[in-house]
């Protein structure tokens, strides 16, 4: 490169002449020289405030508290946050450190297609925390043999100690012979396996067509799948529906099809979540035996359509859960009618998801069941869920709740006098969290005006209310400003009003298949 020979810039600098041929050579020369020296400036000066940065002032403990929260820790991570994690981990020394001393992030493994020391390797990097798998069964094994060989058989029998196991298949056959294999060997065991320690077991077999057959196509009722399972606290089963466990008119014969729990198993429950939308009594077959249940979730159970000689066997208020705690029903249509078959004298939370039917014929049997349980001033959690028609009676439930201190109502339809009802009548007064989710934009500051007077009308008493709206196209902070407009002094009386978009509080669409609380419980 010819060096560039320096020419004086003086003239050109002082004066608004032109530059002349040399001078403009110097000049782009002397530009492309200061640019190179202005980007290591700012390359150093990057770097200067990088080393500045607060960030590196955080502890492990927090930074792996940050990638818990990043990757759904204590969810089982599947391959692509097992991928994400890794990244994290080899941005720098002091983040892979982090990722390690985090034994959070290693407890919970979704292991579909990972070896046997693949899964131990990687579970024993969460110390002496409880341990959680979701293993799915994607191949079918032809015969004892194979599922005895295979990583999941390996894993229940030989590997770690694990807190929480969910299976998941495609066809009831590879679980019926996994659990067959694990039956068998466990009197050739003189130390318990992993299968024989489970605190928490989830059996989830997937809606397919051919879901109910073996390898061989031969059925395979649930009895002998469920009758095999050890003691466990918590247990989720998830059958198929009707339609492809059964054909046509054989959708009846799933009305006496034994599920097969043992009693000894269900009577050491404390959780119990149940899907399946075969008609019977198999919930209240069930529940029987259920005598230390603590919190039960049902989905699409129908156990409302009782013969004569049923109905000598389930009494109304026939079936008593003496230490239930909390009862989730979804999809109830007719399902609230369940209500009608147990007291529950120790309920402090009940949540509904009324998505087929109309709500007037559930107000009174749910009232009903409230008054026979005798816990008026015990019940302090009521969530509904999905009420298009608010029915003529729907103030009357809330005179059985008067000890309410959490109210959620998403997606409820609310007449225009409600809330003005409820404070004239004096109801549930002593709410401390109100929630009212996914509310029509349209509605919102006149439904936010509404709740504030309600709410005002108690006096000073805290209270935390949170609001929901489709996401609107102004910010949260606009957004609040608009709609508690006129709403009156909240500060005075002591509430905390929260406007946030429907998408941070749409919590009832968790998958009851893979319920998060399942893995941090």
């Amino acid at each position: 490169m010819i060096p560039v020979i320096p020419v004086d810039l003086t003239r050109v600098f002082t004066t608004n002449d032109a530059p002349s041929f040399s001078e403009e050579k110097a000049l782009k020369h002397a530009v492309i020289e200061l640019e190179a020296q202005l980007e290591s400036i700012q390359q150093k000066l990057r770097q200067h405030q990088g080393a500045l940065s607060a960030i590196r002032r955080l502890p492990c403990e927090v930074l792996g508290r940050i990638f818990c929260h990043a990757l759904g820790a204590p969810a089982p991570l599947n391959a692509l946050g097992r991928e994400w994690l890794r990244r994290l981990g080899q941005v720098c020394r002091s983040w892979h450190e982090a990722s390690l001393l985090e034994h959070q992030l290693w407890s919970s493994l979704a292991g579909e297609r990972g070896t046997y020391d693949e899964v131990t390797t990687w579970l024993k990097r969460a110390g002496n925390l409880p341990k959680s798998l979701l293993l799915t069964m994607d191949k079918e094994y032809c015969d004892i043999d194979g599922t005895a060989n295979s990583p999941a058989a390996k894993l229940l029998s030989d590997g770690l100690a694990l807190d929480h196991l969910y299976l998941t298949c495609k066809r009831v056959g590879d679980v019926a012979l996994l659990i067959k294999h694990l039956s068998e060997i466990s009197g050739t065991r003189t130390s318990p396996r992993p299968w024989d320690t489970l605190r928490s077991l989830g059996i989830d077999i997937l809606d397919e067509c051919d879901a109910f057959d073996d390898t061989y196509g031969r059925y395979i009722p649930p009895r002998d799948i469920l009758s095999l399972i050890p003691p466990v606290k918590s247990l989720t089963v998830c059958l198929p529906s009707k339609e492809y466990a059964y054909e046509g008119y054989e959708y009846r014969f799933a009305r006496d099809v034994p599920i097969g729990i043992p009693g000894a198993v269900l009577s050491g429950l404390t959780t119990f979540i149940f899907s399946c939308d075969w008609e019977g009594v198999h919930v209240l077959d069930m529940l029987q035996h259920c005598t230390n249940l603590e919190h039960l979730i049902l989905l699409y159970n129908d156990p409302t359509v009782i013969d004569d000689a049923e109905g000598q066997r389930f009494p109304p208020g026939g079936i008593t859960l003496p230490n239930l705690r909390s009862l989730e029903l979804r999809h109830p249509s007719p399902q609230v009618k369940f209500l009608v078959y147990i007291v529950t004298p120790r309920l402090d939370t009940l949540s509904i998801q009324n998505d087929y039917s109309p709500l007037d014929e559930s107000i009174s049997t749910i009232k009903v069941f409230i008054e026979r349980s005798e816990i008026e001033h015990t019940l302090s959690s009521f969530r509904l869920h999905n009420v298009s028609a608010q029915p003529s009676n729907f103030i009357s439930l809330f005179d059985s709740m008067p000890a309410l201190t959490q109210l959620t109502l998403q997606s409820v339809s609310l007449k225009e006098g409600f809330w003005y009802t409820l404070g004239k009548r004096q109801r549930i007064r002593q709410l401390e969290r109100l929630e009212v989710l996914e509310v029509p934009i349209a509605q919102g500051q006149r439904i936010i005006k509404h709740i504030v007077e309600f709410l005002q009308a108690r006096g000073r008493k805290k209270c935390d209310v949170i609001v929901s709206f489709p996401d609107p196209p102004i910010s949260p902070y606009e957004e609040r400003e608009s709609l508690i407009a006129g709403a009156g002094n909240l500060e005075e009386f002591d509430i905390d009003l929260r406007v946030v978009r429907a998408s941070e509080t749409r919590i009832s669409g968790v998958n009851i298949r893979t319920p998060y609380w399942f893995w941090s419980r």
